[in-house]
């Protein structure tokens, strides 16, 4: 009777402690299911219970279904499957989240693969391990939720698929893909490889040594505030990336993404903190070597900080359009030589681009500031100094209020450049302020109308250097444009050399001289002088941001002062001036306060 009461017994509790783990497993919702491991446990007794966890987490993966959460304790765990060269896989179902206690507690010693089919998401969080290889095959539709890898530390994420997350019209809700945050990475970093799909990818507050993108198309990057030791390279196709916030410590960013046709702009690389060095392992495979590589269809780099030692380039550009360079502070090694070849050397800005705007930059250093065979449409509101060569240009820009200064070459370099040249300051270099290569450039009157206003001045070489021949184009008008002279013998004899100076040269037409000798330049806009033309009577309004008061005096296009010298106040004066007695024709109005001075045209018809 006693050994039967003992059987008994040992049945009632067996049959106790199984109903209680299905009591416990029957209180959660589904998809909420929890098992626990713990491989202190050498108890004999698993079952994935708080009380009694599984002491490995293969076990854990076997005994899970969709939506189960694997709690695993600190401890050290040693995986034993094979997949490909590695005897220490483990491997994952779809739709599980394995939850550690921390990356320095819960540590996997092995890779951790999912690589079955399915949509169901997937979900670390807490632990180390070595690598993680999402390697699953097709799907048929989107993520039912985000795809989550958080506060891990391992060598290398790479999220590689055969197919990617197709989306039809009727799919409704969210289009999920991956999360990966806050991870502490090796060099091998995150890399992703996913098929054509539609899905949202954040990749961000990662410290990581590369992200590589080399997905197909449809995809949304965000790559943001990320610490990267090596830099960025995005292959992928039609994609909509951006890329911001990140420290780059010894490498930069290479776009040669596909982007997309049609004349939309998708990329964006801004507000990035780069430092490059040449010898950077980022560059192995490429043949120039820039904190930027920009080679997409359409790219907007705006806002980023970027410091290149040794020969590399700031941005280097080879894009279609739109392309636009705004608002970056670059700076490069000094060169006090020349490039042997143009194409060849290093620059602030080199862009063989299409259309865009390259505008706000500053740019220190480099054998060429910048440098352009682009069709770009607008360089404006750019600081160039340091560099050999300041500017060098056969593109199509209007290159305007710009500053050029104190480089060891030549300010600036026209070469065919097509767009007119106003508004800009290029001075104290120590060869030609601007030297003209092609006779095709308008730098004030010329075939664009173009309004002059460059201050040249204080070069070490002549202000303007001629040095083409006269064929076709015998005379270049650079007009109402500020010199180191205000005689016009005295200008021709040492601020321009020309035709006068040399047989066969084109002959600059300088005349009028602009700003009537002012040293300051500023972009006002917003000043209004009407009725203009006029037949007799104008008057004038003036922007909010001008003085309170300012001075107008009107003079001729030889620069000889009219009897005409006012005050007036802002906002439109009452006064209506009368110029009915003077002859017809153009006539310059010199408009002063204590912050600059601009010049406005006025037609006084017959």
């Amino acid at each position: 009777m006693k050994t039967s009461s003992r059987k008994t017994g040992s049945y009632l509790t067996l049959h106790i402690s199984l109903l209680l783990l299905v009591l416990c497993h029957a209180r959660l919702a589904p998809g909420q299911q929890v098992i626990y491991v713990d491989a202190s446990n050498n108890t004999g007794i698993e079952n994935g219970t708080p009380e009694h966890p599984f002491n490995t987490i293969k076990e854990g993966v076997a005994n899970s279904t969709s939506g189960t959460t694997i709690m695993i304790r600190e401890g050290n765990y040693y995986p034993d499957s094979t997949w490909q060269a590695y005897q220490n896989a483990l491997y994952l179902k779809p739709g599980i989240a394995l939850t550690g206690e921390g990356m320095a507690n819960t540590i996997i010693h092995g890779v951790i693969v999912d690589w079955d089919q399915g949509n169901l998401s997937c979900k670390l969080d807490g632990m180390a391990f070595l690598e993680y290889h999402f390697a699953r095959g097709p799907s048929e539709g989107p993520f039912d939720q985000q795809n989550i890898i958080r506060n891990c530390q391992a060598d290398l994420i790479e999220i590689n698929h055969s197919a990617g997350t197709p989306v039809n019209d009727s799919t409704p809700g969210p289009i999920y893909g991956f999360m990966i945050e806050n991870n502490d990475l090796g060099e091998g970093g995150i890399q992703f490889a996913q098929g054509s799909g539609v899905a949202n990818n954040n990749i961000r507050n990662n410290t990581c040594g590369t992200i590589l993108i080399y997905s197909g198309a449809g995809y949304t990057y965000l790559l943001d505030n990320n610490d990267i030791q090596y830099g960025i390279i995005d292959a992928s196709g039609v994609c909509k990336t951006t890329i911001s916030n990140n420290r780059i410590y010894n490498g930069g960013i290479i776009d040669k993404s596909g982007s997309n046709p049609y004349g939309i702009e998708d990329q964006f690389i801004e507000f990035n903190t780069i430092t490059c060095n040449e010898d950077s392992p980022l560059f192995q495979d490429e043949d120039v070597k820039a904190a930027i590589i920009a080679r997409p269809t359409s790219v907007t780099i705006r806002n980023n900080t970027i410091t290149c030692s040794g020969m590399v380039y700031g941005i280097y550009s080879k894009s279609g359009g739109p392309f636009h360079v705004i608002d970056n502070n670059i700076q490069t090694e000094e060169a006090f030589q020349p490039a042997t070849d143009p194409d060849e050397a290093v620059c602030g800005i080199y862009t063989k681009a299409g259309w865009g705007y390259v505008t706000g930059n500053i740019i220190y250093g480099g054998q060429i500031g910048y440098y352009s065979k682009a069709g770009t449409e607008d360089f404006s509101g750019n600081e160039i100094s340091g560099a050999y060569i300041g500017f060098l240009s056969s593109g199509a820009e209007d290159v305007h209020h710009n500053s050029i200064t104190n480089c060891h070459g030549d300010g600036m370099i026209m070469y065919g450049l097509r767009g007119p040249v106003h508004s800009n300051v290029v001075k104290d270099n120590e060869g030609s302020g601007i030297h003209v290569i092609r006779p095709d450039i308008d730098l004030g009157g010329g075939n664009f109308n173009g309004a002059g206003n460059n201050i040249i001045t204080g070069n070490g070489n002549f202000d303007l250097y001629i040095d083409c021949q006269s064929t076709g184009n015998p005379v270049l008008y650079a007009k109402y444009n500020v010199w180191d002279h205000t005689d016009a013998a005295e200008i021709m004899q040492y601020d321009i050399r020309d035709g006068s100076d040399s047989t066969g040269l084109v002959t600059v037409d300088f005349s009028p001289v602009g700003y009537l000798g002012a040293e300051e330049m500023k972009e006002v806009t917003g000043f209004e002088i009407f009725p203009n033309p006029t037949s007799g009577k104008f008057m004038i309004y003036s922007p909010p941001s001008f003085d309170d008061s300012f001075t107008i005096e009107l003079f001729d296009l030889a620069g000889r002062a009219t009897e005409m010298v006012s005050h007036i106040k802002q906002g439109q004066d009452q006064t209506a001036y009368d110029i009915s007695h003077l002859p017809a024709g153009v006539y310059l109005c010199r408009i002063t306060d204590s912050n600059a001075v601009i010049m406005k045209k006025i037609v006084k018809c017959r």
